[in-house]
């Protein structure tokens, strides 16, 4: 029997795209699937264009809440064995849920809960694709990060947006609800973050969707830095899921090794220029007593180095993936 296959569409006053969002769920070519679309109290027209689909959609209306409360909402409601998330400024290839389907079948029969996850094609407001760009990413299969956030303390987000992620039931069982406080956009790095932890990441080397770039889009468009209380709730998020899964709790990000590569773009660093200088000319100074804490300070570093340079090494290795 084929498993039934959830897509899960979230929408937000995105009434100028929703409509492409949904034909291009209900125009997949593997059977059954369900779609439901979460509209988190748009204001803009989304709802008549949901009621117009009839019993060919599952509805959920509610207010607004940001995101995440939508995803979790799309799921709460899910019924099938595998759930394909789609933001509704997005579309899917017609062959999508079919190729994502056909991965599944093939992992590893050892593998942990398991995302697959692809790539998507950028294009244009207007829905022209942007010749040979892509967005997503590709690894060897199956990928688990454990080991390396044990070492370093965080890691590297190794999938593509929304759209791309694809969940099995027992994954999300794991996963699911992701926090809501505060958590407008982004809901995806608690999705694959958790994902790459406590399961297995299977990579595909095509493109199954179109990601839309616009004004409105807000991660695309914005400033992708995470503020801290976004840090502080996905760090304590992914160390409950850790927990639960009788694993120890490492993921400290703020104190991790990825400190030393936010620096180098964060503004923050500017005021301290003088001062790093500063240190660094007394330290050459310095009498042999000082000495530890300069060795101290140059592994560290090395560290830090050598940790961001493993972790790309994790990306190296695209002809592994599905």
């Amino acid at each position: 029997m084929r498993p039934l296959v959830s897509i899960c569409v979230n929408n937000f006053n995105y009434a100028a795209f929703l409509t492409q969002a949904i034909d291009s769920a209900l125009a997949q070519t593997y059977a059954p699937i369900e779609v439901i679309v979460v509209d988190d109290g748009s204001t803009d027209g989304s709802r008549e264009i949901i009621a117009g689909y009839g019993d060919r959609i599952v509805p959920v209306l509610k207010s607004n809440g940001g995101q995440a409360s939508a995803v979790n909402a799309g799921v709460a409601r899910s019924t099938g064995a595998i759930i394909c998330f789609l933001d509704s400024d997005d579309t899917f290839a017609p062959e999508k849920v079919a190729r994502v389907v056909d991965a599944f079948a093939r992992r590893d029969p050892r593998s942990r809960p398991t995302m697959v996850h692809h790539l998507l094609t950028i294009v244009g407001e207007g829905g022209g694709a942007s010749v040979g760009r892509t967005i997503g990413r590709k690894h060897h299969s199956p990928l688990n990060l454990y080991d390396f956030a044990q070492r370093y303390g965080f890691m590297f987000y190794m999938a593509g947006p929304t759209s791309s992620l694809v969940l099995d039931r027992a994954l999300a069982d794991l996963l699911f609800p992701i926090p809501e406080e505060g958590i407008r956009t982004s809901a995806d790095d608690f999705i694959v973050l958790g994902a790459a932890l406590i399961g297995d990441l299977y990579s595909i080397d095509a493109s199954l969707g179109c990601y839309r770039v616009h004004g409105e889009n807000a991660w695309f468009a914005g400033n992708r830095q995470k503020p801290e209380p976004f840090r502080r709730s996905l760090d304590r998020y992914l160390n409950d899921k850790l927990a639960a899964s009788g694993l120890r709790p490492v993921m400290w990000s703020e104190q991790s090794t990825k400190a030393w590569s936010e620096l180098a773009g964060d503004e923050r660093w500017r005021p301290l220029l003088a001062e790093m200088l500063a240190m660094a000319a007394s330290e050459r100074a310095a009498s042999d007593h000082n000495a530890p804490a300069e060795r101290h300070r140059r592994a560290a570093l090395r560290l830090a180095i050598k940790g961001l340079s493993e972790a790309a090494e994790v990306d190296t290795n695209p002809d592994s993936s599905m």
